[in-house]
């Protein structure tokens, strides 16, 4: 399978660059990332990256690629090359399709978001668009992928790169994705965008259990004057040998208002529920795993997280934002921790900051802290430290 991927990444490069190499624009993006965090001690470390990128324009579509090397500095230092992006896109009216390394989000947005090796096909119906994609996990690298571990997956995947066992180490967890999916723009009204589909994850590890899960999912934004509106949800079966089939549910409600003194401040309010594990239903199982806080970092399974923000512009060139989330969790297993010793559920409010700064187009800061109080909850042990983290980034593009 990563024989056909690569080969085929190769074919559409040298046959386009061969077609197309009198037109074409190049550039790079650099970050540096430093960040500590503590609980009983401060743990420091940091990212740099270095992407040059290269774009290829077509006549109906274009290829876009970009790679980088990554320099991880914390307890060692090691450096990680990663092919970022590489999309062949065109289109043929009514249709429209993507190849390559692209990123690509479910419709719900709650099971799969990030970047994906394989093929995106759209067909533009007027009212409506149809799609189909089919989608491969085990090319990428595991830290930016972020895909679910399954209980049968091998437990090296947690481990730090190590070049003298490149292939154990690097890649994802070998996943292939198929989905089917549909938007109506303008629903109702012009004011909004309604998007359904279903997706099938199909576990192709050499796992003795393997995990194939499919879902359900529906998605529905409102766009009204100053107001914002996004309603998701997710029905998922679980099929294992051993356990058989279960079923589990995920939903998300955000919304949002521009303060009328000012359009460029906004209030938002949102909350995510992902089911746990019971005699009923199983912990919902999204194919990538996103953390659901800056401090505590639960995965979207067995956990319910409230959420509010206030972002504001102070200068033209100079944003802020505040905000909290509170952790609860749905089942007693699904999210664990060692400062968890109660069979309870509210786990505890975070409360985080952040700055950015954009002296320039090309040029930005951001500095992003944040508080987890274990004492506004009841599952953690009496005496749990507060948690903090900070992070200190910029980026630069050239």
């Amino acid at each position: 399978m990563r024989r056909v991927i690569a080969g085929t990444f190769a074919i559409i490069f040298f046959v386009t660059v061969a077609e197309n190499s009198h037109a074409y624009d190049f550039g790079a993006l650099f970050k540096a990332e430093l960040s500590a965090e503590g609980r009983d001690g401060t743990e420091a470390g940091g990212k740099t990256t270095l992407a040059p990128w290269l774009s290829l324009p077509l006549g109906n579509g274009g290829l876009y690629l970009s790679a980088g090397l990554g320099v991880h500095y914390a307890k060692k230092t090691v450096f990680v090359p990663e092919l970022l992006r590489a999309e062949y896109s065109r289109q043929f009216a009514p249709f429209a399709v993507r190849a390559g390394r692209i990123p690509w989000v479910d419709p719900s947005a709650l099971a799969a978001r990030g970047l994906f090796d394989g093929a995106d096909l759209s067909m533009d119906l007027g009212p409506a668009r149809l799609g189909v994609a089919a989608l491969y996990t085990g090319l990428l690298y595991k830290d930016t992928a972020n895909v679910n571990i399954s209980p049968g997956d091998p437990v090296d995947y947690g481990l730090p790169l190590d070049w003298g066992d490149f292939t154990k180490t690097y890649f994802a967890p070998r996943r292939i994705l198929m989905a089917l999916y549909g938007d109506l723009p303008g629903f109702p009204q012009n004011r909004g965008n309604l998007y359904a589909g279903l997706l099938f994850q199909f576990d192709v590890s050499e796992a003795e259990q393997r995990l194939h899960t499919q879902y359900l999912l529906l998605r529905h934004t409102l766009d009204y004057q100053a107001f914002d509106l996004s309603v998701a949800g997710a029905v998922e079966l679980e099929n294992t040998r051993a356990g058989g089939v279960k079923a589990a549910l995920a939903l998300s409600l955000d919304g949002g208002v521009q303060i009328p003194v000012d359009l460029s401040n906004r209030l938002s309010l949102g909350m995510r529920w992902a089911s746990g594990s019971g005699s009923q239903t199983a912990a919902f199982f999204p194919v990538i795993n996103e953390a659901q806080g800056l401090v505590l970092k639960p995965g979207f399974s067995g956990i319910m997280v409230l959420r509010t923000n206030f972002e504001a512009r102070l200068l033209p060139i100079l944003s802020a934002g505040l905000g909290g989330r509170y952790f609860l969790r749905t089942d007693s297993s699904s999210f664990s921790d060692p400062d968890i010793t109660k069979d309870s559920h509210p786990v505890g409010a975070e409360i985080f900051a952040s700055v950015l700064c954009v002296p320039f187009s090309d040029l930005s800061f951001t500095l992003e802290g944040g508080l987890f109080l274990p004492k506004t909850g009841t599952a953690m042990r009496d005496d749990a430290p507060v948690r903090w983290s900070l992070t200190l980034g910029t980026l630069f593009s050239f």
